[in-house]
C-alpha cells in the first residue's frame, strides 16, 4: 500500500505492545512509537511503502474491516483523546456490538501513555486483549 500524504490519520503497528496505534493529523505531541505525526508522515508520505505504516481516515477505525487482517480491533491499544472523544459514541457501540464492551477503557491515549513502556504498563495493568493475541512479527 503507498499513501500520498493526504491520509487523516496513520495506523502504525507497535510490536513492543503486541497492538496498533492510530494517531491523526491534529495531534501535535510525541507518540509513544516516539515519533509526531509530522515524522510519521514523512516516513510513509509520498508513495513510500513502509510496512507496518497506513494513512487512514478516523472513520476506518470504525470499519469491520479495520485491521482485520491483523485480528481485529482487539489489537488497538493506543488513539489520542480528540480521535476518541470524536468517535467514541459509534466506537463504543460497535465495541460492544462486537462482544468487546470494556474494550474503549482499556484503548490508552496521551494522558495514559506517552512512551512505549508507559504504554505496555498501561496496557498490562487493564488487561487488554492484544497482549494475549498471536504476536504481529
Amino acid at each position: 500500500m503507498t499513501c500520498c500524504g493526504c491520509f487523516e490519520a496513520i495506523a502504525l503497528m507497535l510490536p513492543e505492545v503486541n497492538g496498533i496505534m492510530v494517531v491523526n493529523r491534529e495531534f501535535k505531541g510525541v507518540t509513544p512509537s516516539g515519533m509526531t505525526f509530522s515524522t510519521l508522515a514523512g516516513t510513509i508520505g509520498g508513495g513510500a511503502q513502509t510496512p507496518g505504516f497506513a494513512g487512514i481516515s478516523k472513520n476506518y477505525i470504525l470499519s469491520d474491516k479495520f485491521l482485520l487482517g491483523e485480528g481485529g480491533m482487539e489489537r488497538l491499544v493506543w488513539l489520542p483523546t480528540q480521535v476518541k472523544e470524536e468517535l467514541k459514541t459509534r466506537l463504543v457501540k460497535k465495541l460492544t456490538d462486537a462482544g468487546l464492551p470494556d474494550l474503549f477503557d482499556k484503548i490508552a491515549d496521551e494522558t495514559n501513555a506517552t512512551t512505549i513502556e508507559e504504554l505496555m504498563a498501561f496496557l498490562e495493568k487493564v488487561h487488554h486483549p492484544a497482549l494475549a493475541m498471536k504476536p504481529l512479527v
